[in-house]
């Protein structure tokens, strides 16, 4: 009977190492582009639209006592009556409908 004193070989797993090395790579990439890369310029991709709002937004307002007080306002305030709750319905929502 034969006795082998060899080591036994243990073959590198390739694959695993690869697999770390790009999952640590993976992660230091994200890490750079979310906490160190320059940020872009969002004023630059704004559509036209949104430049003009923010136009609109900087329009400074009047006092409105000038307004109320023109007799053209005054004029207006006759062709409507004051709101108004009106009707809710009526008591018993379950109630049969009376034959009119």
């Amino acid at each position: 009977m034969a006795i082998v004193f060899e080591a036994p070989k243990h073959s590198v797993n390739w694959f695993r190492i690869l697999s770390y090395t790009a999952a640590v790579g993976f992660v230091g990439f994200a890490i750079y582009y979310l906490f160190f890369a320059a940020s872009p310029r969002f004023d630059v991709i704004l559509p036209a639209e949104l430049e003009r709002a923010t136009q609109i937004s900087k329009i400074d307002f009047v006092d409105p006592s000038v307004i109320l007080n023109s007799a053209a306002f005054k004029r207006l305030q006759g062709y409507a009556d004051a709101p108004s709750v009106g009707t809710l319905g009526r008591p018993d929502p379950f109630a049969p409908l009376a034959a009119e």
